[in-house]
């Protein structure tokens, strides 16, 4: 069996089937559920850990089709509908010596302009003062918390 497939059954296994159960759970529940709003947050929990699954589910895939490629010298292959094609990142400057940098090329630096400490400025509109320029707002609508109890 290749890597690949290897790795995305140990991952079906580890997370995504748990979590889709839960959430299929979990929405039975609500169908049934006088007040579904409980079943609602255990669907919200089930649907956040399916989508970490999927997500590392999608990196790893991604990585392993890379590697393949790389280990068979493959540069590109068509997959159905979409073009496959590794890509080499660039090289990427890494800076030594500051100093020497900027005595060598000082053209490289810009200048950096002010920049607006938003946190300070929240803080001293919540406290009333009132400055040119800057309002509160009522911040949109919000949104609901969800945090695991201890048992």
């Amino acid at each position: 069996m290749s890597a690949v497939l290897t790795r995305m059954n140990e991952l079906h296994a580890q997370a995504i089937k748990p979590a889709s159960d839960a959430y299929v759970a979990a929405l039975k529940a609500m169908r049934e559920a006088s007040d579904p709003d409980v079943p609602a947050i255990e669907a919200v929990i089930a649907l956040d850990a399916l989508k970490g699954a999927a997500s590392e589910a999608e990196a790893a895939l991604r990585e392993l089709v890379r590697d393949s490629m790389a280990e068979s010298g493959v540069t590109g292959f068509e997959a159905g509908a979409y073009e496959v094609v590794r890509v080499s990142p660039r090289p990427a400057a890494t800076v030594t010596d500051l100093a020497a940098l900027q005595a060598a090329a000082p053209e490289l630096f810009e200048p950096q302009p002010d920049k607006l400490n938003r946190t300070e400025l929240a803080k001293r509109l919540r406290n009333g003062a009132t400055l040119p320029g800057a309002t509160l707002s009522n911040g949109g609508p919000g949104h609901i918390q969800i945090k695991g109890r201890k048992p």
